[in-house]
């Protein structure tokens, strides 16, 4: 496995549950956010947490699917929202998010780093510039999360 494959999966750790360069990781922003505040609305944002955790999820099930050469979407809506919300969705959709990471990991640990700056499935975009992008993605996205959960507080 390549330097920089090495590098990049250390930062998508550290995003996830590790020492993050922003301060704070997916683990510890969804600590202690139950079902209810999950799904608060609160003045000025359009998604709750849950709706953000549905489409980190959406996102990194997308890029793992480019990564392994198909631009077919997830089987699942982005954003998507159970019908019912209750302790038991929401602990699911914190499992699909965490298994999203894993799987997204484990797409990246076994990509080729010589692929790196050939063409995505996506147009005009490298496999380098999808992979990071994700990480941006995923920072940007933990961000609006830790807001709301502040807020909300």
């Amino acid at each position: 496995m390549g330097n920089e494959i090495n590098r990049i999966l250390k930062l998508f750790a550290d995003l996830e549950h590790g020492d993050c360069w922003i301060g704070t990781n997916f683990k510890e922003v969804l600590h202690g956010v139950d079902h209810i505040k999950a799904m608060e609305r609160t003045d000025g944002f359009k998604n709750n947490i849950w709706t953000l955790v549905a489409h980190v999820t959406y996102w990194r099930s997308s890029v793992v699917n480019r990564l392994t050469g198909s631009d077919n979407p997830p089987p699942f809506q982005d954003f998507h929202l159970p019908d019912e919300a209750n302790e038991i969705n929401w602990r699911q959709a914190q499992q699909d998010l965490e298994s999203a990471y894993h799987l997204l990991r484990n797409a990246i640990m076994h990509f080729n780093a010589d692929h790196l700056e050939k063409p995505s499935v996506v147009k005009e975009q490298t496999n380098y510039e999808l992979i990071m992008g994700c990480l941006q993605h995923d920072a940007y996205h933990l961000g609006q999360m830790m807001l709301l959960k502040k807020v909300s507080a």
